[in-house]
């Protein structure tokens, strides 16, 4: 990487976030990249940790489920790109937590079988890949699991209850719980209890606390908060699946 710093600190426009998908979709067989969205639980969980990983450890399980190293693009220019990329995403993941606002993760609309965007409660399955995405990261590298810190543990269950049903395990009951005593309606709710639970895992683990808390709106929605990078049909259309 020989760009100028203050380079990867620019956050990622629209139209690079539609890249970065394109980009790890082209990557060849037998390596399995992740999907953007995944990605962003992933590195979000990585900028929690008390202690840095390098990049030259985390981002190999990117590009390949397996982290094998030589997994790139048959481009070279296209695999520089999107090195530089994810990279960036990175750094605007860090700067988010350090400046105390909300995280803004990448989702795609969850669709009928009409290809409609669904609404309501149904809509919160576009959580599902960033959880997932969030516990590999924690189950790879140690810091955020068994802290037995209160406050920890209580923010990862408002993370990881949007795991795929395949992935909860022993937390199926404990998700069955907060569904019912506290219910999400739909996706900004969603969204914006993930937010504050990774401002509180951040406050703890990396010592990032605001002064001012922002205030809730009806909606589930901060005020002031921009909206996030939902994915829509037309762009999807880049993605394996």
């Amino acid at each position: 990487m020989t760009q100028d710093v203050n380079f990867y600190d620019k956050p990622l426009s629209d139209e690079e976030f539609v890249e970065i998908g394109e980009l790890l979709a082209l990557m060849p067989e037998p390596y399995e990249s992740m999907e953007p969205d995944r990605m962003d639980g992933f590195l979000t969980a990585i900028a929690l940790l008390p202690e840095p990983v390098a990049p030259s450890e985390w981002m190999p399980f990117v590009f390949d489920e397996e982290g094998r190293s030589d997994a790139a693009l048959t481009d070279s220019n296209k695999q520089h790109d999107l090195e530089d990329l994810v990279y960036r995403r990175m750094r605007n993941i860090e700067r988010t937590l350090a400046a105390c606002d909300p995280i803004d993760p990448i989702i795609y609309d969850v669709e009928d079988e009409r290809g409609r965007p669904i609404g309501g409660w149904e809509a919160i399955a576009a959580l599902e890949p960033f959880a997932a995405g969030f516990l590999e990261a924690i189950n790879r590298w140690e810091g955020l699991k068994d802290t037995n810190d209160e406050m920890i543990d209580s923010a990862l269950l408002g993370i990881l209850r949007h795991l795929p049903a395949n992935l909860l395990g022993d937390l199926a009951l404990i998700k069955e719980d907060l569904d019912f005593e506290s219910p999400l309606e739909n996706i900004k709710d969603a969204l914006e209890d993930v937010a504050e639970s990774v401002a509180e895992i951040a406050a703890v683990t990396r010592g990032f606390t605001s002064k001012t808390k922002p205030s809730k709106v009806k909606g589930g929605q901060r005020s002031g908060r921009r909206s996030n990078h939902v994915i829509s049909k037309d762009q999807k259309r880049f993605r394996r699946g």
